[in-house]
């Protein structure tokens, strides 16, 4: 009776911590913080409207990325729970943020507790519960970095790691069984997690193989992972499949932090709670634990010190190498080392209460300095008022007033999830915008790659143009993302202004455009050149005359659509059959087409293994910091020096041509690196010049650029504003048009279908004259179905070898 009692208070207890917790977070009225945090709640905000209006499973929102697939690309699990928070605070997203906080807590808490009564270990079980969400690095995910559906992922965590110890170290089959539905719903909280903890996992496996040397046990464990993401097929796999390039080496490298600073208690007082903080006092418990702890908790405490050694900026180049490109998100393992630490103490049942009584309050002063995280201090404004604030600040609440059809925020990110937020979930008008948080859910993900790269490099033309394509009547940008800031407003205006837009407001900090229009519109437009290959982009920022095409290889394209430009330029191109395309260059040229294609860019044959094409072949030359003096036919052409992010500069020079336009001396040797073959209509330019100019801007080799391709193309394209009737239906989007080929500057997606004609141009809808009707279904959706029919059969196979191997073990005894 005694212990049921002290477990109900246990729980009784808990829920009153999880009201102070909401409670403080009111009082600070500090919150919601953390860099994505509104992002996850607009989208909890979107289901939660679709979900009053019956549709339990949105398959597109119109507010966010020009058109967005919301569900398809992120996990779907914690949109649900928030959906179900705001649902619980009346409808309110901000409240129902609160209720989110609260229940993490609560739930993670009821976890521990529940893992220490299976331990004989309950009093130990109730303190790890009300430590878990303390834990320094769990409080910066939460409230710093607002990564909401791995919050909830953690919740679960340590039940997922004391079911498969429990079928390690106890030979128990059914917490086998039991771990996959729980590994399940992490995979639906977070993917990329649930990846990071089963290569924990298999970290894990390792050390215990060696530590107990017993064989059968590891691989079923691995196939209860594979089951786990099997079965979440039905969502994961279109999922997947639209995913794009997640990350670069540049990204990976912030996935990665110098030692000191992870266990540097003082500097979370010095600097704030602004890195992720591994904890000195885990540290110190997880080394002791390995050290002097019996071999039934020993292996979770090697695993997190072998993960922390992976968080270091040492092993960065190795792990670089070996991700092949594919960012590996090392920090996050942070809290599934601190789980492992925290279980692996729990089942350290031999440890003196005198030492756990020291490692307990190690643990806990730890935590002390990461609790201005939740309560700084009594707040003067309400988490409304301060949102309204930041709205009036950023110029964003006059942005929503006078946007007709959609708004570009450019910040540069540093408003995180605020300014998508506050342009489009915020109260009770909805403002569609360009921007938004998750880019890799964007259809026009380059698009919008391509806005903010022209505002930093200062290519405001085609910033204005390209933001007009996409159907922004109104740009607001952040002084600090010009290139020059102050010393460019009149420049930016300027161009502003040759597109339609004026300055509509201003303050220190924010420029606001807006230009008059439709309420509805797409456009029409005519390019005079066409920039083919995956570095061909490059040219098309100092010249908004010339389109990117939307395919990289010559072969997707016909002589009667290359024969409308007046310049092609090849760069990072590609050909099934090269002499096919060295037929379709010089009938382009032939026909009054210029071809203007850069060495750099030329694709290396599949037969012969070189980079030639039309006889002209490539040959690699280094240059450091800058180029030597260059001469052309124009005489000596002058250059700034390399951009300091590439002070090394590996290029080509040219063989083969048969004008040459120009060359340089290198070690006393002359090399050709710009001149004409077969006619004067087709140029090669060698040297990377093009990517140099777009770099620095190098006045200079714009001008000889320029001379290549022409003064024209320097100028806007063609481009008329065209009226559309657009009407959004469950799954379906009806739109009316006056005119042909009209660019509705809505992001296409590879869930549309329709029965009238309409195509894919720059990543946007492009339809013909009068009514089209884009109908929307579930991707992949039989594909999924198998994947997670395979996913049961295979859990439901893993329960039967389960039971059989323990009927046999059994039948040993």
């Amino acid at each position: 009776m005694k212990k049921k009692a002290g477990m109900i208070a246990v729980i009784l207890i808990y829920a009153a911590v999880a009201v102070i917790i909401a409670y403080l977070v009111i009082l600070s009225g500090n919150y919601p913080t953390g860099t994505d945090t509104l992002g996850y709640l607009y989208k909890g905000n979107m289901l939660y409207d679709a979900m009053e209006k019956g549709d339990w499973y949105p398959l597109y929102d119109s507010l966010w990325f020009n058109g967005v697939q919301t569900m398809r690309y992120q996990a779907p699990l914690p949109v649900y729970f928030l959906a179900f928070c705001q649902w619980i605070a009346g409808g309110n997203d901000l409240d129902g943020y609160l209720v989110f906080v609260a229940l993490v807590f609560y739930l993670g808490a009821l976890v521990w507790f529940y893992i220490g009564c299976c331990s004989n270990r309950p009093g130990l079980g109730a303190f790890l519960g009300m430590l878990w969400f303390f834990i320094p690095n769990n409080l910066y995910i939460l409230f710093g970095e607002g990564n909401l559906p791995r919050v909830l992922a953690l919740v679960w965590m340590p039940l997922w790691l004391h079911w498969i110890s429990a079928y390690l170290l106890e030979d128990d089959g059914k917490a086998l069984t039991k771990a996959v539905p729980v590994f399940t719903m992490m995979v639906l909280c977070e993917t990329g997690f649930a990846v990071m903890i089963s290569a924990a996992m298999l970290l894990f496996l390792l050390i215990y193989r060696l530590l107990y040397h017993r064989k059968g046990k590891c691989l079923p464990v691995i196939g209860a992972m594979l089951v786990a993401f099997l079965i979440t097929g039905i969502w994961l796999y279109a999922s997947m499949k639209g995913r794009g390039n997640t990350g670069s080496s540049g990204v990976m490298r912030g996935m990665f932090q110098d030692a000191w600073i992870s266990l540097n208690p003082i500097r979370r007082l010095t600097r704030g709670n602004v890195d992720f903080y591994f904890g000195l006092s885990s540290f110190m418990v997880a080394v002791f634990g390995a050290l002097c702890s019996k071999r039934k908790s020993m292996a979770g405490f090697w695993t997190a010190l072998f993960l922390f050694a992976g968080t270091t900026t040492s092993v960065y180049a190795v792990l670089d190498k070996l991700s092949a490109g594919h960012p590996l998100w090392m920090l996050s393992f942070i809290s599934v080392a601190a789980g492992m630490i925290l279980y692996s103490f729990m089942k350290w049942n031999s440890l003196k209460r005198g030492f756990v009584v020291i490692c307990c309050v190690l643990l806990v002063a730890d935590c002390i300095p990461s609790f201005s995280l939740i309560y700084q201090g009594k707040g003067t404004v309400s988490a409304d008022e301060r949102l309204h604030r930041t709205a009036d600040a950023c110029l964003i609440t006059k942005a929503r007033e006078v946007t007709s059809q959609r708004a570009a925020i450019l910040d540069g990110g540093s408003l995180g999830a605020v300014a998508p937020y506050l342009l489009t979930g915020y109260d009770k008008k909805q403002v569609k915008g360009t921007f938004g948080t998750g880019n890799i859910s964007a259809a026009t993900a380059v698009n919008i790659a391509e806005l903010e790269e022209a505002a930093e490099k200062g290519y405001y033309l085609y910033l204005f143009d390209r933001a007009l394509e996409l159907g922004n009547d109104t740009v607001l940008i952040q002084i600090q993302e010009l290139k020059q800031g102050t010393g460019d407003i009149r420049k930016v205006s300027d161009a502003a202004a040759k597109l339609g837009y004026r300055l509509t407001d201003q303050n220190d900090s924010y420029l606001l455009y807006h230009m008059d229009t439709y309420a509805s519109f797409g456009t029409v437009c005519k390019y005079d050149g066409i920039a083919i290959g995956d570095t061909a982009a490059s040219l098309t920022y100092g010249n908004p005359d010339i389109t990117k095409g939307d395919s990289v290889s010559l072969d997707d394209y016909t002589f009667r659509e290359l024969s409308e430009y007046q310049v092609i330029y090849l760069s990072g191109f590609a050909y099934t059959n090269r002499e096919r395309a060295e037929k379709l260059v010089k009938k382009l040229s032939d026909n009054g087409v210029k071809i203007v294609i850069s060495g750099d860019g030329i694709p290396e044959d599949s037969g012969t293994k070189e980079r030639s094409f039309l006889g002209i072949s490539c040959q690699n030359i280094y240059f450091q910091n800058g180029y030597p003096v260059l001469y052309t036919s124009e005489g000596e052409l002058d250059t700034a020096l390399f951009d300091r992010s590439v002070s090394q500069w590996k290029t080509v020079y040219l063989n083969g041509l048969e004008k040459i336009d120009g060359y340089l001396f290198d070690s006393g040797r002359r090399l050709d690196f710009s001149g004409s073959v077969y006619n004067d209509n087709i140029v090669f330019v060698g040297l990377n010049l093009s990517y140099h100019c777009f770099l620095t801007q190098d006045e200079n080799v714009g001008a000889y650029l320029q001379q290549l391709i022409g003064e024209d193309l320097k100028e806007l394209p063609e481009r008329t504003i065209v009226p559309l009737k657009i009407h959004y239906g469950r799954n379906q989007i009806r739109i009316t048009s006056g005119k042909e080929k009209v660019n509705t500057s809505l992001a296409y997606h590879d869930i549309f279908g329709s029965r009238q004609k309409s195509f894919k141009e720059h990543n946007l809808l492009v339809v013909h004259q009068g009514v089209t009707v884009i109908r929307m279904k579930y991707p992949y959706l039989w594909r999924g179905i198998i994947m997670t029919l395979a996913g049961l059969v295979g859990y439901i196979l893993l329960i039967w070898w389960l039971k059989r191997a323990g009927d046999r073990h059994k039948i040993k005894k």
